[in-house]
């Protein structure tokens, strides 16, 4: 059984809803994505995921009030999360179907203040925000690549949640960051220091 559409979930003491990602209606658009060739990566909900929403319900004074974009959202639960707490939101995402999803996600939880982006991250024109948040989209060559060419082009602040792959590994010895956490389940949390924001990081 698939259960319903929204489900009801906790994200430490508070209340979001979110699309059931199993749900006959967002397979037939997954299909529909990957039937136009477009690589799919949103169909399940990241672990990493999990600890940065605990991380930003935890941190809530270095996102309240920000401008935040948000890369290969998909239809990510830090979307909402962020969308409760900043002024406005940017998500991001390559799939259609993942951007469509996302802002059907934030309707069902009374958020507005948000705009869709769709494309590739390191090839449309994006806005200046506050801060840039990111997970799990460090995995191989190819995204490592991607991410490094974003960071050449753009000059916010990034908080960025990744497994410890060998790209992300990589990126690490790369670039200059600040390690934020690092979860028993795997996680790694670190954030690069590009602009204003997040002047008083805590490590």
């Amino acid at each position: 059984m698939q259960g319903q559409l929204w489900e009801s979930v906790h994200i430490k003491d508070e209340s979001y809803v979110l699309i059931n990602l199993d749900h006959p209606y967002v397979e037939a658009r997954v299909r529909s994505d990957m039937d136009a060739g477009v690589a799919v990566f949103y169909d399940c909900r990241w672990g990493v995921t999990e600890v940065l929403n605990r991380w930003l319900l935890e941190n809530l004074d270095h996102i309240r009030g920000k401008r935040v974009l948000v890369l290969g959202a998909g239809v990510g639960a830090e979307t909402v999360v962020l969308g409760k707490y900043c002024s406005r939101v940017w998500i991001n995402d390559l799939a259609p179907a993942a951007v469509e999803l996302c802002a059907e996600q934030m309707d069902q939880n009374g958020l507005e203040n948000y705009t869709t982006l769709l494309g590739s991250y390191e090839a449309i024109d994006l806005p200046e925000v506050d801060l840039v948040v990111a997970s799990f989209l460090i995995y191989d060559a190819k995204t490592l690549k991607a991410m490094r060419t974003f960071l050449g082009n753009h000059q916010g602040d990034v908080l960025l949640v990744n497994e410890r792959l060998k790209a992300f590994r990589q990126f690490l010895k790369i670039e200059k960051h600040t390690l934020i956490f690092d979860d028993e389940d795997g996680a790694v949390g670190i954030y690069l220091k590009r602009g204003l924001g997040f002047s008083r990081m805590r490590s």
